[in-house]
Parts: C-alpha cells; structure tokens; sequence
C-alpha cells in the first residue's frame, strides 16, 4: 500500500498538534487552578491524574542516577495499540525518582523489522512532547515530531553500516524536577501505528 504524500503531510501535522502547542519562550505552569488558561502551553489531557500509566497505554519507571556514564530510562509500548481516554493516540512514560537531575526526554519509533530499508525509513514519521513536575505544577519542555532520517554506510578509513535513525531529543531537557512525562506516537507509511519507546538520559559521562 503506498500513502499519498499529501495525506502524509496530513498526518505528520496531526503528529505535531497531538503533541502539544508550540513552544513558548519560558514553560508555562499548569496547575489545578489554570489547565483552561494554558491549553496552548501545554496539553494538560496529559499530565492530569487520569492518565493510565500501564500498558498498552503507558507505563511508569523509576530512575537511578548512573556513576560515570549516561543511562536511558524509559517505557515501551507492548504494540501500536496506545490510545487512551485522557491521552489519545499517545504512549506515557511517567519518569519519577530524578531529585532535580538534569534529565534530556526523547521519543522513538520502532519498526517492525530491524532490516528496514531506506524508503521505510523515511516513511516513519514519530512525534513526542515532554513535560517536568515541580512545586505541584507540569511545565512544557518541548515537542518534537520528524520522519526517519536514513544515515547511508559510512566508507574510507573508518566504516559503519547505514542505518535509520528514529529516535529525536525533545527540546534541550532540563532540571529541577521531581519527574517527567514523555508522550509519543510512531506511524509507519503515516498511517499504520507503531511501538514507540519514550522516556529520558540522565548522566554525566565518563568520570
């Protein structure tokens, strides 16, 4: 089955909308009293207390901070399944435990084989927004929403097999907050959901 580029082009902008408003210069808070005010700022469907963070929907991680090197924590989804009440169409992964560490979110695609093709890769479109808890209010900390950029086999004095890359930061991270959410969506051919694995890297690298 082949998909229009316009109908991609379609979907990969509902992509972008199902994850959050645009960016705003400075996170904006949401809290019991303003989840109406800040619609834009920040999609509060997904940070309020009826998200399922179980699967297929979500899933829930605690994070430990690693000595000397960098470590992901993060949720993946058992299939493309995810679609809940309070989050459509998204996967959770609720990250708690981080004690304000600086923490960077990220989103992945998975396909369905590991010898995806070029044409396959470029055919993935993923999209994910990140959000941080801190003093009783969810912060925006970005959204991001991109199709698999195809990496061609490196050759000359160092080598290395092509690969596709469908994992994307979100924003620049940040800290000072006691958890994060990271909500993704992944489509192969723009319309056929994904596994999709959410969560963040913490560390410091090499000591």
């Amino acid at each position: 089955m082949r998909t229009s580029p316009t109908f991609a082009l379609l979907f990969a902008a509902s992509l972008a909308t199902a994850c959050g408003g645009p960016l705003e210069d400075e996170p904006q808070p949401v809290g019991e009293e303003s989840l109406g005010s800040q619609e834009q700022g920040v999609d509060e469907s997904c940070v309020g207390s009826g998200v399922v963070l179980a699967q297929p929907d979500g899933t829930s991680v605690t994070a430990s901070y690693p000595r000397c090197s960098y470590a992901d924590f993060s949720g993946t989804s058992t299939d493309g399944t995810y679609d809940q009440t309070s989050c459509p169409r998204r996967f959770v992964t609720e990250i708690t435990n981080l004690n304000g560490t600086y923490a960077r979110p990220f989103v992945e695609a998975i396909p369905s084989t590991s010898n995806i093709t070029e044409s396959g890769c470029k055919g993935m479109l993923v999209a994910g927004a990140a959000f941080g808890y801190a003093n009783g209010y969810w912060y925006s900390l970005g959204n991001v929403s991109a199709a698999g950029i195809w990496h061609p086999a490196g050759t000359g004095p160092i080598s290395f097999p092509a690969y596709c890359q469908l994992r994307f930061n979100i924003g620049s991270g940040g800290s000072g907050y006691s958890k994060f959410r990271v909500t993704g969506i992944g489509a192969a051919l723009g319309v056929f959901p994904t596994r999709v694995r959410t969560g963040v890297n913490i560390g410091n690298g090499p000591c």
